[in-house]
């Protein structure tokens, strides 16, 4: 999990940077997957569990519950984001984007956001300000287009795509499962 999070701290420190330092280093995203992001939400499923110290009447059930839907949303959302990439990405590049730098793409987003649910899950209060951290999100998958090499013309398309991908589809999922409970 350190090297995952090592790239991740990158990131959200220094976007442009962060994505170079991918590009130079190629690491391999299926490994980084099952030993990075995979732990990685089992943890901020882990951190719902310090609800029984941060409120008085929490239950149980709904703990375990909530835990679970943020194990689900994340892992479900890291292979729609995988499969809307690989339908629509290749007509934003000039030619076919890398597998493994696309796989990258998709393994730090969905971790940053991995990362903002661990973060909220870990405050004993409810910010606001936890709630538009997806915004920065959003900015450090706009400094991945010399990453992924998209048009100049096509930046803002993909800046879309990646928001909706790997930004708005967890959250959709997340709050629709919280709606069920």
């Amino acid at each position: 999990m350190l090297p995952l999070l090592k790239y991740l701290i990158q990131l959200i420190l220094s976007p442009a940077s962060g994505w170079d330092d991918l590009e130079h280093t190629a690491p391999d995203a299926e490994d980084l997957t099952r030993s990075g992001l995979y732990p990685l939400m089992v943890l901020t499923a882990v951190t719902e569990f310090l609800a029984f110290f941060y409120q008085r009447h929490a239950a149980l059930g709904e703990v375990v519950m909530r835990a679970v839907c943020d194990f689900g949303t994340y892992f479900v959302s890291f292979f729609i984001a995988k499969l809307i990439f690989d339908l629509y990405l290749g007509r934003l590049c000039g030619t076919k984007p890398a597998r493994e730098r696309v796989a990258c793409l998709t393994l730090c987003g969905i971790g940053l956001m991995v990362l903002v649910q661990l973060l909220c899950n870990c405050m004993p209060w409810n910010l606001v300000l936890f709630k538009f951290l997806p915004v920065y999100v959003i900015l450090v998958l706009y400094k991945a287009i010399p990453y992924i090499g998209v048009r100049k013309a096509d930046a803002m398309r993909f800046l879309g795509l990646s928001a909706a991908a790997i930004v708005a589809v967890p959250l959709i999922i997340y709050y629709l499962l919280y709606l069920l409970i």
